[in-house]
């Protein structure tokens, strides 16, 4: 089982989806049950990505969209530190 396959398996609930989007700043997103993660980012940021967008699924509400808002800040910094605790608790140690 690869490792995205054992982020997969944690959430059974959600579908992901690889997409290719030629943005170095686009690492992913969810809507809804979708998680879309850009595959021309490196493996390692897959894992990453994902976890961020399980912690999203998790524990926010509503449109993310506004990288301006204090609130979708807020969010997103949650997010982050969150997936980060959430990938050392899943692979061990703090490679993140």
């Amino acid at each position: 089982m690869t490792d995205l396959e054992r982020i997969e398996d944690k959430y059974p609930q959600l579908k992901f989806w690889g997409i290719e989007i030629e943005n170095p700043h686009y690492h992913g997103h969810i809507e809804g049950d979708d998680v879309y993660i850009n595959l021309l980012q490196p493996d390692f940021d897959w894992l990453k990505t994902a976890l961020h967008e399980c912690v999203h699924y998790d524990f926010d509400q509503g449109d993310l969209t506004d990288g301006t808002s204090f609130e979708v800040k807020v969010a997103e910094r949650w997010a982050v530190n969150e997936s980060k605790r959430a990938f050392n608790q899943l692979f061990g140690g703090s490679n993140y």
